[in-house]
């Protein structure tokens, strides 16, 4: 389980997180809404431990994640804006990378694969640099079949994509479901956010409030 605390975070003064917390269960996915600028995004990154809290506390599984578990932060996947990925790499060897990172060696035979599910298989030993960002945001996709997190920090995941690829990211939600992994999901689409939250959190005012999902 994923337990927010008392989250705080200012900016040059500017507050955005104010105490901020909530509970996640295992298997549960929540879709996080909130007008741009209300610091979902920001949320996100501290979870992740990315970006630093002001104060307060984030635990996974009951273990402090902000003191530098790194058992623990190896089972979530944070995706954000940013592929996080190297512009002068191939999706071959970006993907080798993440793995190599991870302790995910193994799983490097799946990598073709992967980006043949995805569509991008054609690609796969040309530098994303050239990538559109829907070919960005279908690779984040790739990531996140490949690592298979317990808890998915997704950031917009329908960013830049036709019609083809919200079916994907569809499809894949719907598999951790089925899985039972966990995910919180920043949507602005409150079709999709009911469509795939089992809560849906809004945050508001450096404030989360509670939204019934059906």
């Amino acid at each position: 389980m994923l337990s927010v605390k008392n989250i705080y975070k200012s900016f040059n003064g500017l507050s955005i997180l104010a105490g901020v917390s909530f509970n996640q269960k295992n298997g549960e996915i929540i879709a996080l809404m909130g007008k741009n600028g209300t610091g979902k995004s920001t949320l996100l990154r501290i979870i992740a431990r990315i970006m630093k809290a002001d104060s307060g506390i984030v635990a996974f599984n009951k273990k402090d994640l902000l003191s530098g578990n790194s058992k623990y932060r190896n089972k979530m996947l944070y995706i954000g804006h940013d592929p996080g990925l190297y512009s002068f790499f191939t999706p071959r060897e970006n993907l080798t990378f993440l793995l190599k990172t991870r302790n995910l060696v193994s799983k490097e035979k799946s990598i073709q694969g992967k980006l043949d599910r995805y569509g991008l298989i054609d690609f796969i030993d040309k530098p994303i640099a050239f990538f559109s960002k829907g070919m960005l945001q279908k690779l984040k996709l790739v990531q996140i079949d490949l690592v298979s997190p317990d808890l998915l920090l997704f950031d917009e995941p329908y960013n830049s994509l036709d019609e083809d690829g919200v079916y994907l990211v569809d499809r894949l939600l719907g598999e951790f479901k089925r899985h039972d992994r966990s995910a919180i999901l920043v949507l602005h689409d409150e079709k999709k956010a009911k469509e795939h939250g089992d809560s849906i959190l809004k945050l508001e005012s450096g404030k989360i409030s509670k939204i019934n999902a059906s």
